[in-house]
């Protein structure tokens, strides 16, 4: 795994559903389906929430690549595929050329976790902007990733009443690309009445 240089200027204080909202709307902009979408913009915020940089990460993307052909868009695929063999064999392993970042992929390792299949070799510790090259994946007993999640559910929970501090100029960006997705003046209507 390849850690990026750490670059936290000033923070603002977000709420999880800020984030997952701005990045569904660039996801959409960029030209993404709203299944990939949502898909990325849960990855994201789960990401923000437990490893931070999630948000740099995505806009990084945003600005340099194609998103829908992206490893945002492809890499949890290539990880579920993955554990439909651990879960058969089990063990087995999603190479990611080039790797993806972390963030691309954090809520979907979570999801292998809660159906029993762990990932090996993953620090918790890392940024979502840490790019993976390989991840390995184990099937175990559903039970075993009990005190994991536990840890998961209790910084979510943390992150929903408290927020989370992201850094502005990363947060800034992300509100630039999702600024151009249309509400439906119905649905703004219903919100001011």
């Amino acid at each position: 795994m390849a850690e990026p240089a750490a670059d936290m200027g000033a923070t603002v204080t977000v709420a999880p559903r800020e984030i997952h909202d701005l990045a569904y709307r660039a996801c959409r902009i960029a030209g993404c389906d709203p299944g990939t979408a949502e898909r990325i913009a849960e990855n994201v915020t789960f990401a923000e929430i437990h490893h931070g940089a999630a948000v740099r990460a995505l806009c990084e993307t945003l600005e340099a690549a194609d998103l829908p052909t992206s490893a945002w868009a492809t890499a949890p695929d290539a990880l579920l595929s993955a554990e439909i063999a651990a879960r058969s064999s089990g063990t087995a392993s999603a190479t990611f050329d080039p790797p993806v970042p972390l963030a691309s992929i954090a809520a979907s390792l979570q999801q292998s976790l809660e159906r029993g299949v762990v990932p090996a070799g993953i620090d918790g510790r890392v940024s979502g902007a840490t790019t993976v090259g390989v991840v390995e994946l184990h099937s175990v007993d559903p039970q075993a990733g009990a005190a994991s999640r536990l840890r998961i559910d209790e910084a979510r929970s943390d992150a929903h009443r408290l927020g989370i501090g992201i850094d502005q100029l990363w947060f800034s960006r992300l509100e630039a690309a999702a600024a151009g997705f249309l509400v439906a003046e119905t649905t703004l209507d219903d919100l001011d009445g």
